[in-house]
């Protein structure tokens, strides 16, 4: 079903663009995707529909940017016109004055004044060129979902706080798709682009060269901690030179697919980068394709003298193009590889203790936790940043210790109801036994959090009755709560209990591993209902006194199958929803948001919420996250949470050009 939507979502912007109705924007990156706080500099948003861009909404706030250029490529019979009026003065160009000494601001106001003579500009000029170069680049392919760009200049304030943002382009036609985008405190580099359009070179005009006065373009060796910003198109290698000195622990961090996180139209889904270091003469020292259960790579060297070493960045099939972006992080930073233990009683206060690299004054830290439950990420910062986190399980239960030895029946550790168990699986064929007393014949649920948390344990889950009889199992739950996810290796089982209550569950590793990076964490609880609510899309406009509409998927993980009422919660003025109801057993339902009758002047955050219903009587309130749905290699759908959901209120939109 969720396969025929996405074909009915896709016939309908087709069926909009037939009839004259703006088609929405849709933006598939940004380039550079970050930038350190306090600097100002120009990116690339790439994607299509993009007309009339307004401007960049950012999460998060200490963020602002003004609109430059769209661009877009004229279709090939209007490029073809304008290379026929550049031929009829081709002639008058010989004639400006021109020479290795004449600077090109002394020639560009005749050179535009003859290119107005004709209707052109030096944009109509670059558009032929950029047309003609990727016709004849064979691995190149003109991609309509990425072929429209809007250039920005941005600035980060010096206080803004560093992290991970969403960012949506907003345009006549309404607000775009959030993508990613990142604030540092390392300098910041980019580098520079494989094709450099000059209009003076194009026409065969002899100028003295410009002086270069970008800061962000990465020339020579770079001066570690940095964080380097490239694009990887058809079979292209980047490398650049890192100076560093001997002794020094050098992580090299990448982020590919948490910059991007699904390719709709490519195998595996993402840029699958692949990370290497490499001796001044080229030879490879280290090398790395991921770190763990993550596609994206991490690699650590130990410099054993002074000097400049490459760092080379690839795909691993050499694929690319212009939205396969990437950040790299390079120097003797914190990286974090685990952490003990792995979440904690949600409001509580608890001692963390840290492992990883360049972590001497991090071992050990207390940490204050959200009062909502969920899953986090944790890093170990120091002065000059880190980079790495990794996700930390924030628990809505009371908290215990596995006690070994627990490895059978007899000696099972109880677990308190509900409850959340810290365990190891500390040795090969390890097996961990625990006791449960609950109410019989209403639904329990055991779920372990291990492979979802950075652990390298393959769980299983088996529940016993109370004779020690085999009464469910589970290895694999596929969850798609877990919008990232793509290999689902943690256990979850939901049961009615025996008569008694009583029952016992077992937890260890399917391939027989085990040592004290096997950790995990079993949750037991027997209800409320455990059926997460996400809504989509996160990006709605809507003229005024109209109705957005929004889907809202009921993740029904659990034994609750009733229905869910819906409804809004703390609304700005003007907007208005009747409550809906997600009826029995089903999945979803499509809810009418209503607008003020006149244009906002930024988007507005709307909040829902969702509330369970049994007998009548609502018995708990749902986790309610804004979500966007994406595709995976063309087929597998996810629904991946985001920042927020946000309505921009615009007058009618004029067709997309």
């Amino acid at each position: 079903m969720r396969r025929i939507a996405g074909f009915l979502l896709i016939a309908g912007i087709a069926g909009a663009a037939a009839t004259g109705q703006a088609a929405p924007p849709r933006v598939g990156f940004v380039y550079p995707a970050g930038g350190k706080a306090g600097d100002t500099f120009e990116i690339e948003v790439g994607g299509q529909y993009l007309a009339g861009p307004m401007g960049l909404y950012f999460s998060g706030g200490g963020i602002s940017a003004e609109v430059l250029e769209h661009d877009k490529l004229p279709p090939a019979a209007v490029l073809s016109d304008y290379r026929d009026r550049l031929r009829t003065i081709r002639d008058e160009f010989r004639g400006l004055e021109q020479g290795s000494e004449v600077p090109v601001s002394a020639v560009m106001p005749e050179i535009r004044d003859l290119l107005a003579s004709v209707d052109l500009t030096e944009k109509s000029v670059r558009q032929i060129a950029d047309f003609a170069r990727r016709r004849s680049d064979p691995k190149r392919q003109l991609n309509n979902q990425i072929g429209e760009t809007v250039r920005l200049r941005v600035t980060i304030d010096s206080q803004a706080e560093p992290g991970m943002r969403y960012a949506r382009l907003r345009t006549a036609q309404g607000l775009a798709n959030p993508v990613r985008f990142f604030v540092g405190n390392l300098p910041e580099y980019r580098e520079e682009s494989s094709w450099q359009f000059s209009l003076p070179d194009y026409l065969d005009i002899e100028t003295a060269p410009e002086p270069e006065d970008d800061p962000w373009l990465l020339r020579g060796a770079i001066e570690p901690p940095a964080t380097v910003n490239g694009q990887i198109l058809p079979g292209e290698v980047d490398e650049f030179v890192v100076s560093a000195k001997k002794d020094e622990q050098l992580v090299i961090a990448v982020a590919a697919r948490n910059v991007v996180p699904y390719l709709a139209d490519a195998v595996p889904g993402w840029f699958q980068a692949v990370v290497s270091v490499r001796d001044p003469r080229g030879r490879e020292l280290a090398f790395s394709d991921d770190y763990r259960f993550d596609p994206d790579p991490v690699l650590f060297y130990k410099i054993p003298r002074d000097g400049n070493y490459r760092v080379r960045i690839h795909d691993s099939i050499y694929r690319g193009r212009e939205d396969f972006v990437y950040r790299i992080t390079v120097g003797e930073l914190p990286f974090l590889t685990g952490i003990t233990p792995m979440g904690g009683q949600a409001g509580s206060e608890v001692d963390l203790v840290f492992s990883g690299g360049n972590l001497t004054e991090f071992e050990r830290t207390r940490y204050v936790l959200p009062d909502k439950p969920g899953i986090i990420r944790v890093a170990a910062a120091g002065e000059a940043g880190h980079t790495h986190s990794l996700p930390f399980h924030v628990g809505d239960a009371p908290e215990d210790a596995e006690r070994e030895d627990n490895d059978r029946l007899g000696a099972a550790n109880e677990i308190p109801m509900p409850g959340v168990i810290n365990g190891v699986i500390g040795r090969r064929g390890d097996l961990d036994y625990f006791r449960v007393n609950g109410t019989g014949n209403r639904p329990m649920t055991f779920e372990v959090f291990a492979r979802r948390l950075g652990s390298p344990l393959d769980a299983s889950l088996v529940v016993f009755d109370d004779d020690g009889k085999e009464i469910a199992r589970n290895d694999d739950f596929e969850n798609p709560a877990a919008g990232l996810t793509t290999h689902h290796a943690d256990p979850r089982i939901t049961i009615p209990l025996p008569d008694n209550g009583r029952c016992f569950v077992r937890v260890a590793d399917t391939q027989h591993q085990g040592d004290s990076a096997y950790t995990y964490r079993l949750r037991v609880s027997q209800g409320p209902p455990d059926t997460p609510l996400r809504v989509t899309p996160s990006s709605n406009t809507v003229r005024p006194g109209g109705t957005a509409r929004v889907t809202v998927h009921a993740l029904r993980l659990g034994a609750f199958d009733g229905p869910i009422r819906i409804e809004l919660a703390d609304a700005p003025e003007g907007y208005t929803m009747r409550p809906a109801t997600i009826g029995e057993g089903e999945e979803s339902a499509t809810v009418g948001i209503a607008v003020p009758s006149s244009p906002t002047e930024e988007p507005q955050r709307i909040v829902l919420r969702g509330f369970a219903i049994e007998e009548g009587k609502e018995v708990a309130e749902l986790e309610f996250v804004p979500s966007e749905e994406m595709t995976q290699a063309f087929i597998t759908p996810h629904i991946v949470p985001v920042d927020a959901l946000l309505i921009d209120v615009v007058e009618s939109p004029s067709p997309a050009p």
